[in-house]
């Protein structure tokens, strides 16, 4: 009776342990608490390699007399950094290479270490350039002065807020907007807004109407000529040379949300060619639509971009 026993309790630990083995097998990987692929402040380092790069673009057009080129998007992949540009060019400056088509310039950020940029020339021009997201785990990002004429980011409310949140705070807090300046306007200055932005900087500005949104700044003329102005209607831009010439590259965002854009008549706002403007919510005559899709992702509609991943969904405050 007792071996019986004993046989029958070995049996049910070996039929127990199997079970467990087999559960394990079938919930493989995935059953592991999820991790994210970078640790706190990862994004902040790819941030700082994205502003040495652009640094290094506007460093060497300069010592080459060349314009500065109009950037589509920047991808950042890891082990290398890529500018597509509206344009076709061909003249990359070093360490930048470009393909054969002049539309896209290469660079590998170890390159940068190597040829000691440091920030010590001019400051690069694109300081509104901000990510937008992820696509197949490359960090892309938009300079927004390049998009003429208003962007509407719509989508469920809460995304619509979270995302503006997560681009405000880049712009104000990373290394590439050090010379950019977001203007929050009216409805936009309320906490449903800006308590979600993870930090307080001098940068991050506010407005109760257009008028003082646009008259607030006098002082700061970024180098450009009164023929430097922009029509957000239109999306008509002369964006000149005067800008590269003052060698001073200030920026300005300016947010609102529809029913101030429509109640203010953002669309006739004389702004300035490197200025943008986003507005929180569906309008009639965005030039550009940014619309958050319920898995996170985002279409771009007519900018072409791929997002699988906005960025309010993976960056945070120890992120920037």
């Amino acid at each position: 009776m007792i071996t019986f026993l004993v046989l029958f309790v070995v049996l049910g630990l070996a039929l127990l342990g199997a079970a467990v083995v087999l559960t394990r097998r079938r919930r493989g990987p995935s059953a592991a608490p999820a991790a994210r692929t970078a640790g706190p402040g990862a994004d902040r380092k790819v941030l700082d390699t994205v502003a040495l790069g652009l640094q290094a673009v506007a460093e060497g057009r300069a010592r080459s007399g060349r314009p500065l080129p109009d950037l589509h998007t920047v991808v950042h992949s890891g082990r290398r950094m890529t500018l597509q540009l509206a344009q076709a060019d061909t003249a990359a400056p070093s360490p930048w290479t470009s393909d054969v088509s002049g539309k896209e310039w290469l660079l590998d950020p170890e390159n940068l270490r190597r040829t000691g940029t440091g920030g010590d020339g001019p400051a690069h021009p694109y300081s509104l350039t901000v990510t937008l997201g992820l696509h197949r785990g490359d960090r892309v990002l938009v300079d927004l002065a390049q998009l003429p004429g208003t962007i509407a980011l719509t989508g469920d409310d809460m995304e619509v807020l979270r995302l503006a949140q997560a681009l405000i705070s880049e712009i104000v807090s990373g290394p590439v907007g050090r010379l950019a300046t977001v203007v929050l306007v009216g409805s936009a200055t309320t906490p449903s807004v800006t308590d979600g932005v993870v930090t307080r900087s001098p940068r991050l500005r506010t407005a109760a109407t257009r008028e003082e949104a646009l008259t607030h700044d006098e002082n700061d003329k970024s180098g450009e000529s009164d023929k430097n102005v922009k029509n957000v209607k239109n999306g008509s831009v002369d964006r000149g040379k005067d800008v590269n010439a003052a060698g001073t590259y200030g920026r300005r965002l300016f947010v609102v949300t529809a029913a101030q854009f429509r109640d203010e008549r953002w669309a006739d706002a004389p702004l300035r060619a490197t200025d943008a403007l986003l507005v929180l919510g569906y309008i009639t005559d965005a030039v550009w639509h940014l619309a958050v899709n319920a898995d996170g992702s985002l279409d771009t509609g007519r900018l072409g971009v791929p997002v699988d991943t906005h960025t309010a969904r993976f960056a945070g405050p120890a992120d920037l």
